[in-house]
């Protein structure tokens, strides 16, 4: 198989496998893909493939070029992590990033805290070994990457097998669409039961995610915004909203002096003047969806946007591409993927 490169391989929520395995098919073709394990999917990517930024909506975290690991304890994962890293980042003198991980399921046969103890263990390993590592070290998960940033990911399919993965600035570049810079690419955002709903989780991970909140005087446009929950998230950061749809909101938003109700279809809806944010939540058809954040895009209506592409069952599925297709064309600088708080839908999100 010498047109094979090592394996990637790239995680989801469990569940979600055959999607993934699916869509992965459309982006890499001549590629293999099979699901190894709950949440887990290896690729063998072709080296005739052209790999450029590839988008896998359906991915919570790629492990590009991920070597297999077997390890019986807790300090043999460290002491072969450890032993293998130095050695990946010989050379290397900018900043790295390090994730242990393992992908959360029903069994739970991995715990977070194994993963935390891991981590903790490969770094007593680099203060003996390789202080110069831990100068260099990324200290918070949440800041966005450094353009020389390398990134180095552990993830324990099982107690004691997994997988390690080292991207060198060039390859974390080239995955950046599909990689995330949070732990197994997921963003917790407790509940909060002044929301009208959960729906405003979705929103706040946005927010996480792009490395910037709504700020305060922010205008926002709402498309189906009923009961709420996106439109009293903006208001909570200051911002002022005109919420859009053909039911009423929670009476208390209804009366808040920063937000304004139309009553009318959030497809038809057209600001007097650009917004910063185009926030829209609304049950549409993918392809509506699509089009109604192509039109604010091309009418240079929004400077940031979050919106959400639902589907119905598993028929939409392979629409993907034509999504991801027609997101391109506009050229804004999106995301495009299943977040940790989304159910049968993905969320499109970014700056104009």
């Amino acid at each position: 198989m010498s047109d094979l490169i090592p394996s990637a391989v790239i995680t989801c929520e469990p569940g979600w496998e055959a999607p993934l395995v699916d869509e992965l098919g459309q982006v890499f073709p001549a590629s293999r893909h099979a699901t190894i394990a709950p949440g887990w999917v290896e690729s063998h990517l072709s080296s005739n493939e052209a790999i450029d930024r590839p988008i896998v909506a359906f991915a919570s975290q790629c492990l590009p070029v991920a070597e297999p690991i077997e390890a019986p304890s807790i300090s043999a994962w460290a002491r072969q992590a450890a032993t293998w890293l130095i050695e990946r980042l010989q050379g290397h003198d900018a900043a790295w990033r390090l994730h242990v991980f393992t992908v959360s399921g029903p069994e739970g046969a991995v715990t977070s805290r194994r993963c935390h103890l891991i981590r903790e263990e490969i770094l007593a390993i680099l203060k003996k070994k390789q202080r110069r590592l831990l100068r260099t070290l990324a200290a918070d998960d949440q800041t966005p990457w450094s353009e020389d940033e390398a990134f180095v990911q552990i993830g324990l399919t099982t107690a004691t097998s997994g997988y390690l993965s080292y991207a060198p600035p060039t390859i974390r570049q080239t995955f950046d669409l599909c990689l995330s810079r949070f732990p197994g690419g997921v963003v917790d955002v407790p509940s909060n039961r002044q929301a009208p709903s959960r729906a405003f989780q979705k929103l706040a991970e946005v927010e996480i995610r792009l490395g910037r909140q709504i700020a305060k005087n922010e205008s926002c446009v709402d498309l189906g915004s009923s009961p709420g929950s996106w439109a009293w998230l903006a208001l909570s950061r200051g911002a002022k909203v005109v919420a859009v749809d053909r039911s009423p909101l929670r009476a208390d938003l209804m009366d808040h002096p920063r937000l304004t109700f139309v009553r009318g279809d959030a497809f038809r809806y057209e600001p007097d003047a650009p917004v910063d944010w185009l926030l829209s939540d609304v049950i549409a058809f993918p392809l509506r969806s699509v089009e109604l954040l192509e039109q604010w895009l091309g009418n240079g209506w929004c400077r940031h946007f979050c919106v959400t592409i639902k589907f119905r069952g598993t028929d939409d599925y392979p629409k993907l591409a034509e999504i991801k297709s027609r997101l391109l064309a506009t050229g804004a600088d999106f995301y495009l993927r299943r977040l940790t708080h989304n159910k049968n839908e993905i969320t499109a999100f970014g700056n104009s």
